[in-house]
């Protein structure tokens, strides 16, 4: 047999997804939704909603998230942003981050040997403008993830933004797909969760039209996890989650919200 290949059994499988480790969202909830115990290393996840559904909220969150020290569990590592649509803002991360050490701090119940300056230098923001610069930044991630190899989260703000002009629906999907396939083996092959945030928009039915996930129905079968953030019409203050496709949990319905501190569950 080939070298390059090797056959596991079940009970091999099993043992290796239960220890990869995921990334919290300091939301209980929400963690049961993206994969147990929050987003999974390893693997592509897609978040999509309409505007103010707090996709980009998550994605900071995350952000701060990752660098929970190993004493509580988490991953002490660093995170990666990719910034499409100039969605980003340090001032909202920092917040979040303030939080996330505090919160820190509680459970540990001992000064947090962190300062916020040292944890602002965790996160790597490259800004991602237009077709031709994204698409020469993904090809250079790997070499880039050598040079930055504590980088266990990557967030792609947001996936449709950079084909929104000049390139047809068809090139479009084989570019993509090329280009994910190439980010799930870097993701797989250096342990690191993935997050991807999609738009909605308007498909044009016989009779009526309908909200869908951009990019097409090919593009839904492209990530391992998707979960759709909508308002939630009986609590304003609450925003509802949706698994829409997970590999591993059937589709479900859950509850969160957006604090000035953060993603947390609902009170």
């Amino acid at each position: 047999m080939c070298a390059a290949f090797k056959i596991y059994n079940a009970t091999e499988l099993w043992q290796r997804e239960n220890s990869v480790p995921s990334v919290p969202s300091f939301s209980q909830s929400l963690d049961n939704i993206l994969g147990h115990n929050g987003l999974r290393l390893c693997s592509l996840t897609e978040v999509l909603g309409l505007p103010g559904t707090g996709k980009t909220q998550l994605c900071l969150q995350l952000c701060a998230s990752i660098q929970i020290p190993t004493v509580l569990g988490g991953l002490n590592s660093e995170a990666l942003y990719i910034d499409t649509n100039t969605n980003f803002t340090v001032e909202r991360f920092r917040e979040i981050l303030r939080a996330s050490i505090s919160r820190c701090q509680q459970l540990l119940d001992i000064p947090f040997k962190t300062r916020e300056e040292d944890a602002l230098k965790k996160l790597h923001y490259v800004n991602a403008l237009g077709i031709e610069k994204f698409c020469a930044f993904i090809l250079r991630l790997p070499k880039i993830i050598e040079e930055k190899s504590n980088v266990k989260l990557i967030v792609i703000d947001s996936i449709p933004f950079p084909f929104k002009e000049g390139v047809s629906a068809r090139q479009r999907t084989g570019l993509l797909f090329r280009l994910m396939a190439d980010l799930q083996r870097l993701a797989v092959d250096k342990q690191i969760a993935v997050l991807l945030t999609n738009e909605m928009s308007t498909r044009v039915g016989l009779s009526s039209g309908s909200v869908v996930g951009a990019l097409g129905d090919a593009w839904a079968h492209r990530c391992n996890t998707r979960v759709l953030l909508a308002a939630d019409p009986a609590d304003p203050a609450a925003r509802l989650a949706v698994l829409l496709k997970s590999p591993n949990t059937p589709g479900c319905v859950t509850r969160f919200q957006i604090t000035h501190d953060g993603i947390r569950d609902v009170q």
